[in-house]
């Protein structure tokens, strides 16, 4: 049996899929006993053929030569962002055809109609890329652990904020540095703004937290704190208390409180932790589950490569799905737990602040006062030797607080007369 395929758009991932499948495709065919035919590529360029052999694939201008082509089982949508490539998607599933897409801000802005218009036209989409590139996650969330239930999930999603941060802490260098040199070796987009401020992994972890926990997570709920603020001292006086910051999205279940939390921004870790070791493009995912437990997934998270090998398992499963004659090719998503989404006021985590401070007699005591007047309890205290310009570091660990609580504080803080400029503050988790 052989299905034929049709992918709308041909740039970098494209270009991947199509080279996988051809140098790939008499294995793929031996290892599943199916065979996938690109029959049709759209593109606005179809001049290039970057390089493949397209003799035996038809190339169009118009997309809808692939939705209204019968033959055409599966669309790959490849165009990105969340006007055109809606269009496609929704005109793709009204036509009951199966559509594989690596467009995580599409799945994040429109995700519960799309997964409803499939399951209405008993069609199937899959999204495997959208996250985390070439890690099987959604595989994981979604097949190996469906008989388990996922409570919590903290991962680094961002592979260009990664790699500047680990710039930071094993060079010593600049934000700005480590951006120019991701930049240098196309880690980094020339705009990167969503990647930096933190929306790109924002978008990920909303995606992936409504599948694991099968609720709507609210997206306007969804609290994003990017690194493009971090500064290098923070990162040194981390390193010497033994923690590693990194761009951390994490999400939690609370069955009790039928509520679920998601959230991104810069967060220190135990530099000892497995997470801590994952570093420059490298993503990795951590979930915890009620029967496995915690488990890790590593792998590179975008990426020509890493992003054509997670479509083509998309495209093989529903190809598998479809010669076994299924009527719903593959697992359908449903948000079955009505849960709401907490605001970033009602998180808790504990915390970590850098004063600079001028030398004051009783600056501490100030300090743990205000910290005690928000019911802020301090796990550790190091004040630093006095600066070249006379400033004094004071750098606290606290125990968990409430966002909102250690928010009250640091502007209470910033008016003290000694302090020179409002205090850095970073969240911190022992995971």
């Amino acid at each position: 049996m052989e299905i034929q395929v049709g992918i709308i758009g041909f740039g970098v991932v494209g270009r991947g899929v199509i080279a996988l499948l051809q140098e790939y495709g008499n294995l793929l065919k031996k290892r599943i006993d199916v065979g996938i035919k690109i029959k049709t590529i759209a593109d606005l360029n179809i001049k290039d053929n970057r390089g493949l052999d397209l003799t035996n694939i038809k190339l169009t201008t118009d997309y809808k030569e692939i939705i209204n082509d019968d033959e055409i089982k599966i669309v790959v949508e490849l165009v990105g962002g969340t006007t055109i490539a809606y269009n496609i998607i929704k005109e793709a599933l009204e036509a009951k055809k199966n559509v594989v897409t690596a467009n995580k801000a599409l799945i994040y802005e429109k995700g519960e109609e799309l997964f409803k218009l499939a399951r209405d036209n008993k069609s199937e989409i899959r999204f495997e890329a959208s996250v985390a590139g070439g890690i099987p996650i959604m595989k994981t969330i979604t097949e190996s652990l469906s008989g388990d239930v996922i409570t919590e999930i903290c991962a680094i999603l961002n592979g260009t904020t990664n790699f500047i941060l680990t710039k930071m802490e094993d060079e010593n260098c600049s934000f700005d540095e480590a951006l120019k040199e991701a930049q240098s070796l196309g880690f980094a987009e020339a705009d990167p703004t969503l990647d930096i401020t933190g929306g790109d992994a924002a978008h990920k972890i909303k995606v992936l937290s409504s599948i694991a926990f099968n609720t709507n997570i609210d997206k306007e709920k969804v609290y994003r704190k990017g690194i493009d603020k971090i500064q290098i001292e923070d990162i040194s006086y981390a390193k010497d208390l033994g923690y590693t910051l990194k761009l951390l999205a994490i999400a939690k279940k609370h069955d009790d409180k039928k509520s679920v939390e998601a959230h991104v921004y810069p967060t220190l870790i135990p530099s000892k932790s497995s997470i801590a070791s994952v570093k420059n493009e490298y993503n990795v995912v951590m979930l915890n589950s009620s029967y496995l437990g915690i488990s890790h997934y590593v792998g590179k998270g975008a990426g020509e490569r890493p992003t054509a090998t997670a479509i083509v398992s998309d495209i093989v499963d529903i190809s598998l799905a479809i010669s076994d004659k299924r009527e719903y090719p593959c697992h359908r998503y449903s948000s079955f737990n009505d849960y709401k989404t907490m605001d970033i006021s009602e998180i808790t985590s504990c915390f970590y602040i850098r004063l600079t401070t001028v030398e004051h007699v009783g600056i501490l005591a100030n300090i743990t006062t205000i910290l005690a007047s928000h019911d802020i309890s301090i796990s550790q205290i190091m004040q630093k030797q006095s600066t070249d310009n006379n400033t004094v570091p004071v750098i606290i660990i606290t125990h968990k607080a409430s966002e909102k609580s250690m928010i009250d504080a640091i502007d209470e803080m910033q008016k003290l007369e000694y302090v020179q400029e409002r205090p850095s503050l970073l969240h911190l988790e022992n995971i």
